[in-house]
């Protein structure tokens, strides 16, 4: 199973500049600026990541906007986007504005997509600075996580896309005076012919969990995600299944995250139930897919929910609550099971799919069905491509 494309490496310095390609791929395709200034590397960057190699498929000729040796930077020049340094502190911050404008000015984009809301101020103000008097292409402002804050700066952007219903309704409580159009656009993943029968046995070999029998259940996510509420669940789940295994799937590595967790496992008598695998190579997050018998999730604020289509994709239903961005991905389809209340009807809605060995591989057929359908990396370029053109009357 495989969840990322190599569209080929091209070998450059993260800030190199190859106006003269630049310009004859333009010829054929839309120009297009990728703004993202965030430290780590998540589910946002990889959204980015694969709507940039669907873009570059389609024709277009995406670039990166990114703080400088960032993992962002680094793992987008390492598949041969063009990747522009952004903005630091103090008197870097003016050096690295007058460089940005400088950029704007010379590659003049047919999009610019900024991708955190922190971005947009800055980013307007560098393309002001580089087009006083014009405005050459046009400005899109993504929203990818929730947020109640009133964005001063939507006014100067042409449109708006947000991942999810659940971050439109959000970003329209605290700014109902949008005047750009809102567009949902779903994330998406690059999918194969999926898993081998093997995954819907109860006799199939651990991949990744060698040593974890039946049920091994599990929670993909930064540790902030309200993984304490799943380990409040497991004295529910022992009632019906005494061994079973919970992994936390995700960085461990900063005690103000892990120490809460690991307290209250100890407090609830639950420790050796729970595993911490830290961080995961992407490429064996299928193998951890495979393994688990129920994909679950107790974060209520989810901007989307990338990793569930992951999940999904694997054969591998989900349980999760009834809130955030992943209503729209489980919306009357048989993939998963949403959930109302606390933590007795998770522990409810989970104990009866474990219990259930042929609902629950039905709803991981069913998982494959839905993303190869409606959550593709394919059908997600698509969607912002059209957007793209009609933004520029293409």
């Amino acid at each position: 199973m495989k969840f990322s494309r190599n569209c080929g490496v091209m070998t450059s310095d993260i800030v190199s500049m190859r106006t003269g390609n630049d310009r004859a791929v333009a010829a054929r395709g839309m120009k297009i600026l990728l703004v993202n200034n965030d430290k780590g590397w998540g589910g946002g960057q990889q959204h980015l990541l694969l709507l940039a190699e669907e873009l570059r498929l389609l024709g277009c000729f995406p670039h990166f906007l990114c703080r400088s040796n960032s993992p962002s930077a680094k793992n987008y020049a390492s598949l041969g986007f063009p990747v522009w340094p952004l903005w630091g502190a103090g008197f870097s911050f003016f050096r690295s504005m007058r460089k940005t404008t400088e950029m704007f000015r010379r590659e003049s984009f047919d999009v610019v997509v900024v991708a955190r809301e922190h971005d947009l101020t800055r980013t307007v103000v560098a393309r002001k600075l580089a087009f006083p008097f014009r405005k050459p292409g046009k400005l899109v402002m993504s929203f990818h996580t929730a947020t109640g804050k009133m964005q001063l700066f939507l006014g100067s952007v042409d449109a708006v896309v947000c991942v999810s219903t659940f971050i439109k309704d959000k970003l329209r409580v605290s700014n109902k005076k949008i005047a750009a159009p809102i567009t949902v656009i779903g994330n998406g993943i690059p999918i194969d012919d999926g898993p081998d029968e093997e995954k819907f046995s109860l006799q199939r070999k651990r991949r990744y969990f060698s040593s974890a029998g039946f049920p091994l259940i599990g929670m993909v996510g930064a540790f902030f995600k309200n993984q304490i509420e799943l380990i409040e669940t497991i004295p529910l789940l022992q009632q019906d299944f005494p061994g079973i295994k919970v992994a936390l799937i995700g960085d461990d590595s900063d005690p103000g995250l892990t120490g809460p967790l690991l307290d209250r496992a100890r407090q609830l008598g639950v420790t050796g139930r729970v595993i911490y695998t830290g961080a995961v190579p992407h490429e064996r997050i299928s193998d951890v897919y495979h393994d688990l018998d129920l994909s679950v999730s107790t974060f209520r604020n989810e901007g989307f929910g990338l990793v569930h289509l992951e999940s999904l994709a694997a054969g591998t239903p989900v349980v999760a609550y009834d809130e955030g961005g992943q209503v729209d991905i489980f919306n009357s389809s048989d993939a998963g099971i949403l959930v109302s209340g606390g933590p007795e009807g998770f522990a409810a809605a989970v104990t009866d799919l474990l219990l259930d060995h042929e609902r629950r591989f039905a709803m991981g057929r069913a998982g494959i069905r839905l993303v190869k359908c409606k959550w593709t990396a394919q059908e997600m370029g698509r969607k912002y491509l059209a957007l793209f053109r009609n933004l520029a009357g293409a």
